[in-house]
C-alpha cells in the first residue's frame, strides 16, 4: 500500500494548463515548451528546455511547441514528449511533497476531440509519473465543477476548440457532445487579419492580439469606443477597433450559436425548453462581454433561452475533474 495518496484535476488545455489538488494547491502555466534555437540561446539559459510562461516570456531565443495547437494533441514524437514534460512539470509544482512510495490519482480535461483521439497516447506519456488516470472532456469537467448534472448544456470556448456537452441525468453519450475547430485561436487570427487589411503598417505580435482580444472583447452593444495603441514603426498611435474588434467576435460566436441551436434541436422534445434555459458558458471565450446576451437572442425562434458564464474560467475546468477524481468509483479508472 502507497503512504499517501494524492489527488489532482487537470485542465489539459490548447493554449493553458491548469491543476487543482486535494491539498488545496492551484498552478497553471502555458501549454507549450521552448528549446534553445542554437548555441547562445543554449549557453544563455543552460537547459534543455522551458515550460510554460518562462518559455513564452523568452521565446525569442526558442522554438516554441504548443501541442494542443488544433485542440488535439499531435502524434509526432517531439509533440508528445512535450505533453509530457508540460504535465510533469505541472504535477511536481503542486506536489513537491511526494515520496517515491507515495501514490498520484488524476483526472484529466481535454478537449473533447483529443479525448477521443489521443486517450492512449496521454496514458502511455503519463505512465511513469501518474499511477491512475481519468480522461474526460473538458466541457463535462465543467459541468461536474459547478453540480449540473440535470439538463443543461455546457458550452466551453477554449482557444483551439469550443466544446459542446449536453448533460441529463447521466454520463453522457457521442452525440450528447460536439466540437468546433472555431474558438479563441480563430478569433485570433480573424482580429490579425482585420487590423492588418485596415492597417497595414501596423505591429502586431499573437500576444499582441491576444491582450487585445482578451481586455475589449465584446458582441453585445457597447457605449464607448474601443481605441488601442499598436506601433508603426516603433512610433506608438492611438487606433480605433470598435467595428473590427465586434465583427471579428461575431464571426466566432455566429457558429457557436448554430450549433447549440441544433444541440436544442436534436434533444428530447419533452426536455428541450429546460435545456435552452440552462446554458452554461466556460472557458476563455465566457470572458466576452456580452456572450450570454447574444447566445440567447439566437434562441429567440425556438423560444427563447437563458445562458450564464461561470465565474471562475480559468479554475472551472480542473476544479471539476479534482472532484470527479476524488468521487469517481473503482470501475471508471484507467490503471495504468
Amino acid at each position: 500500500m502507497p503512504n499517501n495518496v494524492f489527488y489532482a484535476g487537470i485542465d489539459l488545455g490548447t493554449s493553458r494548463t491548469s491543476i487543482a489538488t486535494s491539498t488545496g494547491k492551484h498552478a497553471s502555466t502555458m501549454t507549450c515548451v521552448g528549446y534553445p534555437k542554437d548555441i547562445i540561446s543554449r549557453k544563455r539559459f543552460n537547459r534543455d528546455y522551458l515550460i510554460g510562461d518562462n518559455a513564452l516570456e523568452n521565446r525569442l531565443s526558442l522554438d516554441m511547441i504548443w501541442p494542443l495547437a488544433d485542440g488535439v494533441i499531435c502524434e509526432d514524437e517531439k509533440s508528445l514528449e512535450t505533453t509530457r514534460l508540460i504535465l510533469k512539470h505541472i504535477i511536481a509544482e503542486v506536489f513537491p511533497e511526494k515520496q517515491e512510495t507515495d501514490e498520484i490519482y488524476i483526472a484529466i480535461g481535454v478537449p473533447a476531440q483529443a479525448s477521443i483521439t489521443n486517450k492512449k497516447a496521454i496514458i502511455e506519456i503519463t505512465k511513469d509519473f501518474i499511477d491512475k488516470i481519468l480522461i474526460v472532456s473538458e466541457a463535462f469537467s465543467v459541468a461536474y465543477s459547478i453540480d449540473r448534472f440535470d439538463e443543461c448544456l455546457i458550452v466551453d470556448i477554449g482557444a483551439g476548440t469550443t466544446d459542446l456537452c449536453r448533460m441529463h441525468g447521466s454520463i453522457p453519450d457521442i452525440e450528447d457532445q460536439a466540437t468546433l475547430n472555431i474558438a479563441g485561436n480563430f478569433l485570433d487570427n480573424e482580429l490579425m487579419q482585420a487590423i492588418l487589411k485596415k492597417f497595414p503598417d501596423v505591429q502586431l505580435t499573437p500576444q499582441i492580439i491576444k491582450r487585445i482580444k482578451e481586455k475589449h472583447g465584446y458582441v453585445a452593444d457597447i457605449s464607448a469606443p474601443v481605441r488601442v495603441t499598436l506601433t508603426k514603426l516603433g512610433i506608438p498611435t492611438e487606433y480605433d477597433i470598435t467595428d473590427i474588434l465586434g465583427d471579428c467576435c461575431l464571426k466566432l460566436t455566429n457558429p457557436i450559436s448554430k450549433a447549440i441551436q441544433e444541440m436544442v434541436g436534436t434533444f428530447d422534445p419533452d426536455f428541450q425548453e429546460r435545456l435552452r434555459n440552462n446554458i452554461v458558458i466556460a472557458g476563455g471565450g465566457s470572458r466576452l462581454k456580452g456572450i450570454d446576451l447574444a447566445i440567447e437572442r439566437s434562441l429567440c425562434k425556438y423560444g427563447g433561452g437563458d445562458a450564464t458564464s461561470v465565474q471562475d474560467a480559468e479554475y472551472c475546468g480542473c476544479l471539476g475533474a479534482l472532484k470527479m477524481c476524488v468521487e469517481m468509483p473503482e470501475e471508471y479508472w484507467e490503471k495504468i
